[in-house]
């Protein structure tokens, strides 16, 4: 799967709020942080799950639409319109995902 493949693979994933399939896009050692920031706020698939599940549980309109792509080797940043997500009606989200081993293994975000 190419990393552009397997960004897609997740974003339809959180979509659908399939936690498995979400999960199953990741690296067993991912990790998470705000761009700009030395400590990650996830680190790996132990502490991914609960969050999204939390996420994804209390989100049923939940939905990610991405409006812009760039890929470059294992490197994939998506712009995207996030709504539905319990207590914002819509946030801005550049995601920056690093591919490794054919998963994502570590993702940079910037919210408006």
């Amino acid at each position: 799967m190419t990393p552009e493949e397997i960004v897609q693979k997740q974003v339809k994933a959180y979509n659908t709020r399939d936690i498995d399939a979400f999960v199953a896009c990741h690296h067993p050692e991912i990790e998470l942080y705000s761009l700009g920031t030395n400590e990650p706020f996830v680190v790996g698939i132990e502490a991914l799950r609960p969050r999204y599940k939390d996420i994804f549980d209390r989100s049923p309109k939940l939905h990610s639409e991405v409006v812009q792509r760039m890929v470059l080797s294992d490197t994939v940043i998506d712009k995207e319109i996030i709504t539905g997500r319990a207590g914002v009606d819509r946030s801005n989200y550049i995601a920056i995902y690093q591919i490794k081993d054919g998963l994502i293994a570590k993702v940079n975000f910037v919210t408006d």
